[in-house]
């Protein structure tokens, strides 16, 4: 399993669209959790933080395989992951941003798959 925070710097003026982004996420949050099995993702969280007047928005990651997650995202025709990185791309600083993976985790994750008991296909 795959564990990671993004830390995903808001470019500055942009910080009211980061914010229209996470109310969507919000607003959305049944139907994003829908999506969440075929991307093999088991849980995301949200978090944001102002340090020294820069905006972030953190995110927390779990998912079977990272590179997968998210190429099935990017190339998902459904209207909402269009729409998700559709505010990514206008308030996201990617030269600011930076994805960190878990060293060490510990789960006790209810319904996860270790090995066959779950088919995503």
């Amino acid at each position: 399993m795959d564990v990671q925070i993004y830390r995903l710097k808001v470019i500055p003026g942009k910080e009211n669209v980061a914010e229209e982004w996470l109310n969507f996420l919000q607003a959305n949050k049944e139907e994003a959790t829908k999506i969440l099995v075929s991307e093999r993702v088991y849980f995301e969280a949200y978090f944001k933080e102002v340090i020294d007047g820069n905006t972030y928005v953190y995110l927390l990651m779990l998912c079977e395989d990272h590179q997968f997650a998210n190429e099935t995202a990017r190339n998902s025709p459904n209207e909402l992951d269009r729409k998700h990185f559709e505010y990514m791309g206008a308030c996201i600083d990617r030269t600011g941003s930076n994805i960190l993976n878990a060293i060490v985790y510990m789960d006790n994750l209810p319904n996860k798959p270790n090995g066959d008991e779950q088919d995503f296909t």
